[in-house]
């Protein structure tokens, strides 16, 4: 990009920036030069260890030519990529030029202009679902018809697919070219996806900021303007399907915002700052950070002269680990009703947080390690770090048990799959009811166990998955007689039985070990 500025190194669809010195250290590696003639040619102030460690990451990031691969065989593999954790990407074709035809219409839009409506037509819409807030809770509250779920997944994935047209669309503004086009599976939802890795050959920051924010700017706009044409519809299936776009693109486009996750909010905040790999870097020296705090040592600053990285690196080490957990509190109860098939999903989330966590420890002991901290002082830390664990997995929590809850003509009951987890319901046990929504569960009322005891019988699907089915199945379910100062506001829903507090290990084993042993 300049002689002193950064540059960019291109290995197929890859983009890795670096200083201009490495650049010039990559232009030397040839396979034969020696890392001492490498040090020399580059001058002060490389030396041979620098240049170890350079060639080191060059290898890290499968820049070097081992002679592994034959032409073939990395043409085959370029076409699925893994983006851990759950991301698979199919590239259909290669636009080229394509594309490129566009650039000089595209070159011709109004940015502030497109900008501008983009940024009143997300506020409208707003405004507009703030009017109908009472419809729009009630919606988001209630069971929806499989028909107004399959209007909202082909919305969301048109919705995902503008999205990404629009990053693309933005980098050919500014000269640049996509280099993939496909579709893929974003957390098990199939979209559609252009690449645009060809931003970071983008001169101007602005630039690269402006291809970052295009994805949400779209997705915020159509939501916006899908509240807009739902205000004056009658009730019914297309208002609801509109509506529900709306509410999902607002969620996903200030989800996409987000600096604390490698999503569009990121990209523009490291195109911003202009550093390269800003996420692992930060994180790297608020691990150090940590690491000095309980163990001491010495430890290598990534980001020398910026105090505000480490704290943002330890906002980005925990803010999944935050994610992952509430989005496991929201849907445990739900993933349990189902099932033996619920409880797979509950507990492979589960071990992907323990493995977070786990990666995570394993890598501040990687640091340690290497700091020259005193070893007396490791050990004395870690063993008090140990009890405190411990401890804390002998707290007692307030143990539920998710179920459902259903009006007959003889009363209220609660009732659960067959199969599930029944050995603490008793008589007297507290149960709450609410709504069986997609996002909202409001609450419909209380009651206890009553003295009978349970008895098989059959419920509405309905009250145990957010989904309205007409005419309405049953499955076959153990009953439970409910007593309730008044009747429920809904006639069926959900249910949680407050079956007393039990130490934490123990509430973890029942809800995420226990379904799978016979």
């Amino acid at each position: 990009m300049g002689d002193g500025g950064s540059w960019v190194i291109q290995h197929g669809p890859r983009y890795i920036r670096v200083s201009a010195s490495v650049a010039s250290l990559a232009q030397r590696l040839d396979g034969e030069t020696t890392i001492d003639a490498l040090a020399g040619s580059m001058g002060v102030p490389w030396t041979a260890e620098l240049v170890t460690d350079a060639v080191g990451r060059f290898d890290a990031l499968r820049l070097l030519d081992r002679g592994e691969q034959t032409p073939k065989k990395k043409q085959r593999s370029s076409r699925i990529k893994l983006v851990p954790p759950f991301t698979v990407q199919l590239t259909l074709l290669s636009p080229g030029r394509t594309m490129q035809a566009l650039q000089p219409a595209l070159a011709r839009w109004k940015g502030r202009r497109l900008a501008a409506t983009s940024v009143v037509t997300a506020l409208a819409g707003l405004v507009v679902l703030a009017v109908q807030a009472p419809y729009v809770t009630n919606l988001v509250s209630q069971p929806l018809s499989p028909l107004a779920y399959v209007g909202l997944l082909v919305g969301l994935i048109a919705g995902t697919s503008l999205h990404e047209l629009g990053h693309a669309f933005t980098l050919i503004r500014y000269g640049g070219r996509p280099s993939r086009i496909g579709i893929m599976l974003f957390y098990l939802m199939p979209t559609f996806f252009c690449d645009v890795s060809d931003s970071w050959r983008l001169a101007e920051r602005c630039q690269r900021v402006h291809v970052a924010l295009a994805g949400p700017a779209v997705q915020t706009f159509l939501a916006g303007a899908s509240a807009l044409a739902a205000w004056p519809l009658d009730v019914g299936g297309v208002k609801t399907c509109l509506v529900l776009f709306a509410v999902g693109s607002y969620i996903t486009g200030l989800l996409n915002l987000l600096p604390l996750i490698k999503l569009d909010g990121y990209i523009a905040l490291m195109s911003r700052v202009d550093i390269p790999y800003l996420r692992d870097r930060a994180i790297k020296d608020a691990r150090r950070s940590v690491a000095r705090l309980l163990f001491g040592g010495t430890y290598r600053r990534e980001l020398p002269g910026r105090s505000w990285t480490v704290w943002y690196g330890l906002a980005c080490m925990t803010f999944p680990l935050y994610l992952l957990s509430t989005a496991l509190k929201l849907w445990i109860g739900l993933l349990q009703r189902a099932g033996f098939v619920g409880a797979c999903l509950a507990a492979s989330a589960f071990c992907y947080v323990l493995y977070l966590v786990g990666r995570g420890i394993r890598r501040l002991v990687g640091e340690v390690r290497g700091s020259g901290a005193s070893r007396v002082r490791v050990t004395l830390v870690g063993a008090l770090l140990a009890a405190a664990a411990s401890a804390v997995a002998f707290l007692p929590v307030t143990c539920t048990t998710p179920a459902a809850y259903v009006t007959r003509a003889g009363g209220v009951d609660v009732v659960l799959m067959r199969g599930s987890d029944a050995s603490r319901i008793e008589p007297g046990r507290p149960v709450s009811l609410s709504t069986n929504g997609l996002i909202l569960t409001p609450s419909t009322g209380h009651g206890v166990i009553g003295q009978q005891g349970g008895k098989r019988t059959t419920a509405p699907v309905s009250a145990f998955f957010p989904i309205a089915l007409g005419p309405e199945p049953e499955t076959p379910v153990i009953s439970y007689r409910l007593t309730t100062s008044q009747a429920p506001t809904e006639p069926f829903g959900t249910a949680e039985v407050d079956t007393g507090r039990l130490p934490l290990w123990e509430v973890a084993y029942r809800t995420y070990v226990a379904p799978f042993i016979p």
